[in-house]
Parts: C-alpha cells; structure tokens; sequence
C-alpha cells in the first residue's frame, strides 16, 4: 500500500511539474500535453485530471496557495465589513502578481472561445463568504457583490499594470482602497434607504 502511494505521488509530481514546464515554454497546458511530457499514459493523467480545470486548479491556483483557501475565513475573524474585503481583495491581488505571467497566459487563452480553456470563478464563492454577515437589502447586495468581482484575479491587474501610472507593487493597496470604499458606500446607502445612491 505504502508503494502504491509513492507511485501515486510521484505521478502526480511529474504531472504537475510537466505542466509547470508548459507554462514556462508560455503554453497553457491540456492534459494530454502534459501526460506527453511526463511519459504518463493519458488514461492515468485524466484520472489524476479529469478536466483541463481539475490541472489548471491543481497547478495554478491551489497548490501553495493556503492564503486565498483562507479568504473566507475574514468574514469571522475581521469585524469590520470594509477591512474585511480590503484584506480579501489585498490578498488576492498579491497572490495573483506573484503568479502574473503564468494567469495572463490563462486570461489570453480563455479569451479565445476555440481554446476551450477554463477560468475557475472562485471570487464569487469569497465574495458571497465576505458578504454574509452583513444585513444589505437585495438590490444592494447584488451590486455590491457584482462591482466587487471587478476587484479579484488577474482581471485589475492586467487593467492596472497596463493603464495607469501606478507602480505595481501599489496595485493590492489600490485595489484594497477600492474595496473598502464599496463596501462603505454600500452600508451607508443601506442605512438611508437608498439616498446615497441617488444622491
């Protein structure tokens, strides 16, 4: 049993590390590309993988990443409703320049409706998280949680980097500012009716 474990993980390492290899080559990785490059049968890679989005997931945006896994956590442990997502949007973004040029690379392909390629939408599971405890009227809410998806993933980024004059390692306080502010606005039209918006 012990052996049949090491197999599998040693699997699953050479799997992983050929798709990091394809993405250093600047191609988003398939399974089948990267049980070629692994010389793993592709029955064996796609019942590690069974979807494009199962590798992409396992080698992209999980992996190391216990920061986002915790994202949803802030909702008990910040008190704040706008610190609360300034840190989620902060975290996120700091993640996401970290592994910049690897998610470009998934942003591009996603674009292109022939490549098939996956992008996991997680910011709505963090933002739904985020937003449960607080007490907002429904059309509120739902714009609120719609402008924060403007917030995660490589989406701001690409738009900041590429268009503003800000240096990139004030993109996460930036994008955090914005959040809190949202947030904020949120409350402050939920607590008079609705005449912050229209005023």
């Amino acid at each position: 049993m012990a052996t049949r474990e090491r197999q599998k993980s040693r699997t699953r390492r050479a799997l992983i590390a050929a798709a990091d290899e394809l993405f250093a080559e600047g191609v988003v990785p398939t399974v089948p590309a990267v049980a070629e490059r692994a010389d793993v049968a592709r029955a064996t890679a796609y019942r590690y993988f069974p979807t494009q989005e199962a590798l992409l997931v396992e080698t992209t945006f999980l992996g190391d990443s216990e920061a986002l896994r915790d994202i949803p956590e802030l909702a008990r442990t910040v008190a704040d409703p706008g610190e609360r997502m300034a840190q989620a949007v902060k975290t996120g973004a700091e993640w996401t320049l970290e592994r910049e040029a690897r998610l470009r690379m998934i942003l591009r392909a996603s674009l292109d409706p022939a490549s098939g390629t996956p992008r996991p939408a997680r910011r709505r599971g963090y933002i739904a998280a985020l937003l449960d405890p607080l007490e907002l009227p429904a059309a509120t809410h739902d714009r609120l949680a719609a402008a924060l998806t403007l917030l995660f993933g490589i989406d701001p980024i690409v738009a900041l980097a590429d268009n503003s004059d800000i240096a990139r390692e004030k993109i996460p306080d930036v994008l955090a500012w914005t959040a809190r502010h949202l947030v904020e606005a949120a409350l402050a039209e939920a607590a008079t009716g609705g005449r912050a918006a229209s005023g």
